[in-house]
């Protein structure tokens, strides 16, 4: 018997992309009161907790640590960007990690490119090109950069993630790899550790709502969801994420694209359409790590 109707689970899963949407606004705003290794560091922590209730794997161990360390690269470049650069940037930017990931797949497992992919990846190209470059070459900033890495990253991410999702319990690597990812992050803000005390109780909110609803609401949800939504559809969904970024930044903190951002943010967005047909949704990063 499903628990959940292929209607609901399709209203879910734009819900979900929703929320993945909100984040970069969120993450941007609290970055103004909190550090950003203070804010990967709590964040991360309250999500390990959050799924504490998962079993310990052995069997996991290893790729729940190349996941953390992988995901701890992905947040740590997105959110120091995010401090630079536009939400509206970061979000269609790290949208390129489903193009890149069939790239990395050939570069790093030896897999076949078709010519589908090949055209994504030009017609992405081009789009960043006009995205980032609207206001000529000076406006292009280091958190463009930084977020760029980040969509390699996630890239990567996904292409290893694909390779042991099978192997293991899936709960137990979504907890374990916050382990390291908690760790490294402490590591990280050692040192600004008694900013703490100086931060805002709104940003403390921030975070929750960030690990809360972001990451272990999302996963819950995601999961459900994609029992009775087709893998194709759930793909196409998701691809709205820097869409609905992009009006979350508009909406809340006056952000503009601009007629040429917007021209090459359309780009992208084709070539997300073009790719997903290559990859499985359930592969996608973030599925229970939160996007920003």
């Amino acid at each position: 018997m499903r628990l959940v109707s292929p209607a609901v689970g399709v209203i879910s899963l734009v819900l979900v992309t929703v929320i993945w949407g909100t984040t970069f606004v969120v993450v941007k705003e609290a970055l103004d009161t909190i550090p950003v290794a203070l804010l990967l560091a709590v964040r991360f922590t309250l999500a390990a907790l959050l799924l504490a209730w998962a079993k310990w794997d052995r069997r996991a161990l290893v790729p729940a640590l190349v996941l953390g360390l992988l995901s701890f690269a992905g947040f740590a470049t997105q959110t120091a960007g995010l401090a630079i650069t536009s939400a509206s940037n970061a979000a269609f930017i790290t949208g390129l990690s489903v193009i890149l990931t069939p790239l990395v797949a050939r570069v790093w497992l030896k897999r076949a490119l078709s010519a589908r992919v090949l055209l994504a990846a030009s017609v992405a190209l081009a789009g960043l090109g006009l995205m980032t470059l609207r206001n000529g070459f000076a406006a292009v900033n280091a958190g463009d950069i930084l977020v760029l890495v980040t969509a390699l990253t996630y890239a990567m991410y996904i292409v290893y993630l694909g390779e042991v999702a099978g192997k293991v319990r899936g709960t137990s690597l979504a907890m374990m790899q916050h382990l390291p990812m908690a760790a490294l992050a402490w590591l990280w803000a050692a040192p600004e550790v008694g900013k703490l005390a100086s931060v805002p109780i709104g940003t403390y909110l921030a975070i929750l709502y960030l690990a809360v609803v972001a990451t272990a609401l999302v996963a819950v949800v995601q999961t459900y969801a994609q029992r009775v939504v087709p893998a194709h559809l759930a793909a196409l969904i998701f691809v709205l994420e820097p869409v609905f970024a992009a009006g979350f930044a508009m909406l809340l903190i006056g952000e503009r694209l601009g007629t040429l951002g917007w021209l090459g943010a359309s780009l992208i967005l084709v070539a997300m359409v073009l790719a997903e047909g290559r990859l499985p949704a359930t592969q996608r990063p973030g599925g229970d790590l939160g996007r920003s």
